[in-house]
């Protein structure tokens, strides 16, 4: 008898849509390594990625994602374009004021995806953030774990949807774990961001922790 095939790692995404300029290389050389890591420590499982493909971290995690494609083959890793709302709605509402640039880099992206799914909307009224924090949520219970491109800024006001709210959306599912990956928002002033990787969890009191070791992504994708 055949032994089945083993069940995809769903790998999520979120981050800021404006990154720090200096930050993007160091970024990008991250989310390579971490989804190299993640390919070699679970070789007999395919990576099934998800991203809305939103200016920022989401294109970033894309890239990234297509270059591994690029190497291990559709067999093993795949891009799928989750999207918050219907396309069309989509892009006029990520487009800036006469500039196509969103729409351009989109859309490229979007063609090379192996599948597009636009996660549905419960019919109930909702304000413009809705469809994101609905998008959150489907992160939330359908990946095995959420890369996360953010500042750490525990302290700013939790904006439905954003990055921060998505991080701790997914955090509050039992057993959850989110690779951070620390970045400034473009126009920041701080110094650049020298914390490496980690893995974020959250305690019984709700309290972050970080785990500064690339392997224990691997051990926690073990232990999911």
């Amino acid at each position: 008898m055949t032994p089945p095939s083993p069940s995809p790692i769903v790998i999520a995404v979120s981050g800021h849509r404006e990154l720090h300029a200096g930050d993007c290389p160091r970024a990008r050389a991250q989310l390579g390594a971490a989804l190299d890591t993640i390919a070699r420590g679970r070789p007999d499982a395919p990576l099934h990625c998800l991203s809305a493909l939103a200016a920022g971290a989401d294109q970033l995690f894309a890239q990234a994602v297509l270059a591994l494609q690029a190497r291990l083959g559709t067999a093993r890793v795949a891009l799928r374009a989750t999207l918050p709302m219907a396309q069309a709605d989509y892009i006029d509402s990520q487009e800036q004021p006469g500039s196509t640039a969103f729409r351009a880099g989109f859309l490229a992206l979007r063609a090379r995806a192996q599948s597009v799914f636009e996660v549905p909307a419960d019919g109930a009224p909702g304000s413009a953030a809705s469809p994101y924090v609905r998008l959150a949520d489907y992160f939330a219970q359908h990946a095995d774990l959420l890369v996360a491109l953010w500042d750490g800024d525990t302290r700013a006001a939790r904006q439905p949807g954003g990055t921060f709210d998505v991080v701790m959306r997914y955090l509050a599912m039992p057993g959850h774990a989110v690779l951070h990956l620390p970045v400034r928002r473009a126009g920041s002033a701080d110094a650049a961001a020298a914390a490496p990787p980690a893995l974020l969890t959250l305690d019984a009191a709700g309290r972050l922790h970080r785990t500064e070791d690339l392997d224990a992504v691997i051990r926690h994708l073990a232990a999911e």
